[in-house]
């Protein structure tokens, strides 16, 4: 069987600035800091919802990974000729619906993403299981998880539910290119990592294709990261990969340069 890791981009959501914040007693220090500025919104379900505020102190949560090899590689969100990229000062909180998981699979997600995070300098912190539906028109703030946006979600369709899916496509990843909730700086948030139950199966089957199973998972999360697809077929993020299992040096130097995006004020 032959499967490939084709991108599925998630479109970015509207945000507009709204007037001045009013002074409350419930105001976090991002929002006393920020006094005064006008306060980002996003759309959720055609209502204006206020971009929640960072709750970081302004330090990554991990050192910066060097840049140190070279090669092919790119990115799916740019402004004013920069990657758009997730905050390096918070987590990537990620949740996992485990419906139709094939067994085994668990443990391969779990190592993706400590490798993703190995190669990025990004934090990546497990949050347990959601019944949220892994789909790319999911809302980016929701009561469930809380004043924050939500967190990377990983989880299972096929053909049928994910018409995106049909054919060779054992998987789909991207986020959400919104701003701050001040100023005009754009962060990548809300990521989805849809993988195909029927294929990964069928891959779970065999020692090489558990490695192939990995590779699809990372490959997946590094759209999440920001990563686009490249036409060296040499880079695990060629986009119709169906052997390449490692990181090639432009993958690695884009893993790099994804994890080493500026902190929200």
């Amino acid at each position: 069987m032959t499967l490939t890791a084709r991108l599925a981009l998630l479109c970015g959501a509207g945000v507009v600035a709204v007037g001045v914040m009013a002074w409350s007693s419930g105001l976090g220090w991002d929002e006393i800091t920020h006094l005064g500025q006008p306060r980002n919104v996003v759309e959720v379900a055609g209502v204006d919802v206020r971009v929640p505020a960072s709750d970081s102190d302004g330090e990554r949560l991990a050192a910066q990974v060097p840049v140190s090899t070279s090669g092919e590689h790119s990115f799916l969100f740019e402004d004013n000729g920069e990657p758009v990229r997730l905050d390096p000062c918070r987590p990537v909180s990620w949740v996992l619906n485990t419906e139709g998981m094939p067994p085994g699979a668990e443990d391969l997600i779990h190592a993706a993403t400590a490798d993703v995070g190995t190669y990025s300098g990004l934090v990546f912190a497990y949050e347990g299981e959601t019944d949220e539906a892994a789909a790319f028109d999911r809302a980016i703030v929701q009561d469930q998880y809380g004043d924050r946006l939500a967190p990377v979600l990983i989880g299972w369709s096929d053909a049928t539910e994910t018409p995106d899916l049909e054919g060779s496509t054992a998987g789909l990843g991207g986020s959400t290119s919104i701003t701050g909730a001040f100023g005009d700086q754009r962060f990548l948030a809300a990521g989805v990592v849809v993988l195909d139950k029927e294929d990964f199966t069928d891959l779970l089957d065999s020692t090489a294709g558990i490695a192939l199973a990995e590779a699809v998972i990372r490959h997946e999360l590094a759209h999440v990261l920001g990563l686009g697809h490249v036409a060296e077929p040499t880079e695990l993020m060629h986009g119709e990969n169906t052997a390449i299992t490692t990181w090639g040096p432009g993958d690695r130097e884009g893993l790099a340069i994804a994890g080493a995006g500026p902190c929200e004020d």
